[in-house]
């Protein structure tokens, strides 16, 4: 995009490039009071690390609140009411943008946080929304692909991309109603990108991992398929014995670090991306045995799919692994069509999307930092919790009034930790603990310092002693105390070049806390080095 700007205008050489990344997103506060909904609009930088727009750090602001219009339900299906609220939602839109418009155009001096001024030039980017708002945004049909022109009856046929200047084209040929038949494109609205130079929403709006691929595509679709194929092969009866014990299998999955436990198994009416994410990683071997294999090879193919676009880091063979993956899905799911599951066949948008997934990746990064999880969590902090801490009666003043007071009191934190006021509330990475020895022979490429993690399940195993001789010989290891302190001293004395080999055991410090025990356990070590990637193995 750049480059395309610095064509129309040279005198943009050297300018700071400012990608502007928005993103929009109902949310509910309330369900028993009244239903009440918000719709926060959000605005972050592109110049920021994934990592940040992913860490609680405000990097995603919120800019303002879109108007939720309602009327009498006789309006519900009134075309001009519902023309009206279209047309309000992307005029809403291009007011809070505005301000960035004359940036858009020509360059401004900006004071940048390390202390420099430098021209800027900012454009729209990127836009972070679920496939509801997609339709919204690019004026499409439902069940239309916002970023291309296949048939809602064929999404996996041949199709060309959707861009802006193909958009404005096809409006300037064709009549309304062709234009709603053939290409699925409502004409009747002025689209916010109208107004700012460079912005095509087509291009814009970036694959969404939570709710195309992990809630939509897997619990949706995936999920829900194989319930439907156990009561066609098996009828309901036993249909319901068979999920019971998938159930019990999921509810048998072992404590261990990063996975999750589901008591009572995946029957819970409410799924959040959570609670999709800890699925995946137990619902293969669950259902392994009940399903035919290449159901099984379906569900293992989009997984290997999945994991690989919510990498932080994606190369060139990454994304060769992924099309093979995507590849391999779509052939082993026609067996959800030759069993009567899903007869008419795959049209569904959201599953469409992962024909999109690589070229989204080469243009914007890994998708990661451009998810819907970003603004769903930033919910709780900027609309959710100011909620609960107004009076909730016409609370939206109080609300916005509640983000003012928080986004100055974070300036003022960050101002006080940069004039060492305050301690900083996000302490550097911690320093390498385990130094290599000077004479060490190895010829290949060796790191100064390997850093170290270890990560324990989250629950303690109960009906263990919690202390340490009692342990010890509880589980018939009598050695366990003395082993114990040593390791104590060795940890505690790594500075000073002694061992506690050198010493009697009675200068090893005893433990005289309760002890836990957990049957798992996992250790990472971070070695940065050349042949590791750019984050190290």
């Amino acid at each position: 995009m750049l480059d395309k700007i610095y064509e129309e205008d040279p005198t943009t050489e050297g300018v700071l490039y400012c990608p502007i990344i928005v993103g929009s997103d109902k949310t509910t506060v309330s369900v028993a009071t009244g239903h009440v909904k918000y719709h926060p609009f959000y605005i972050s930088g592109g110049n920021l690390f994934n990592t940040v727009h992913r860490a609680h750090r405000n990097a995603v602001v919120p800019a303002g609140f879109l108007a939720i219009p309602k009327g009498d339900r006789k309006y519900d299906n009134d075309p001009a009411f519902r023309k009206f609220k279209r047309q309000l939602y992307h005029d809403s839109i291009a007011a809070i943008l505005k301000t960035f418009r004359p940036g858009m155009i020509k360059p401004v001096v900006c004071h940048c946080p390390d202390g420099h001024f430098r021209r800027v030039i900012y454009d729209l980017a990127a836009y972070i929304a679920d496939y509801p708002e997609q339709v919204y945004l690019a004026r499409i049909v439902q069940n239309w692909c916002p970023k291309c022109t296949a048939l809602p009856t064929n999404l996996d046929g041949l199709a060309n991309s959707c861009s802006r200047r193909f958009m404005e084209g096809l409006i300037n040929e064709l009549n309304s109603k062709r234009l709603w038949d053939e290409y699925g494109i409502d004409d009747d609205i002025t689209p916010f990108t109208f107004h700012f130079p460079h912005a095509d929403i087509h291009e814009m709006l970036s694959a969404d991992l939570l709710h195309q691929l992990i809630k939509g595509t897997f619990k949706d679709h995936l999920v829900q398929w194989v319930s439907d194929y156990l009561y066609l092969e098996h009828g309901e009866a036993q249909a319901n014995e068979i999920l019971n014990d998938i159930d019990r299998r999921i509810a048998a999955a072992p404590l261990f670090s990063g996975l999750r436990r589901f008591p009572h198994g995946h029957q819970f009416k409410q799924w959040t991306g959570d609670d999709s994410k800890a699925l995946m990683k137990v619902y293969l071997p669950a259902i392994s045995g009940y399903v035919p294999p290449e159901m099984v090879q379906c569900i293992s193919a989009f997984l290997d799919a999945c994991y690989i676009a919510r990498r932080a880091d994606i190369t060139q063979e990454s994304l060769t692994t992924l099309q093979m993956a995507i590849e391999r899905f779509h052939t082993h799911r026609e067996i959800f069509r030759t069993c009567s599951v899903q007869p008419t066949g795959f049209n569904l948008p959201r599953q469409h999307s992962l024909v999109h997934l690589i070229h989204q990746i080469q243009e914007f990064g890994a998708p990661g930092g451009l998810c819907s999880s970003i603004t769903e969590s930033r919910h709780i902090t900027a609309v959710k919790w100011p909620w609960h801490h107004s009076n909730c009666y016409e609370a939206l003043g109080q609300m916005l009034l509640t983000n003012q007071q928080l986004d100055k009191l974070l300036q003022a934190c960050a101002d006080f930790v940069e004039h060492q006021m305050l301690p900083p509330s996000h302490f550097p990475p911690p320093k390498p603990i385990i130094p290599l020895s000077d004479d060490d022979e190895d010829t290949g490429i060796i790191d100064e310092y390997v850093t170290g993690n270890v990560a324990l399940a989250r629950t303690r195993i109960q009906n263990y002693p919690r202390r340490l001789a009692e342990l010890a010989n509880h589980i018939g290891c009598p050695p366990l105390v003395e082993l114990t302190r040593c390791f104590l001293y060795d940890q505690l004395h790594t500075d000073d070049g002694t061992s506690s080999a050198d010493i009697p055991i009675q200068q090893c410090p005893y433990p005289t806390g309760r002890v836990s025990v957990f049957h798992s356990a996992v250790a990472t070590f971070y070695a940065p080095s050349d042949e590791s990637g750019i984050r190290g193995m």
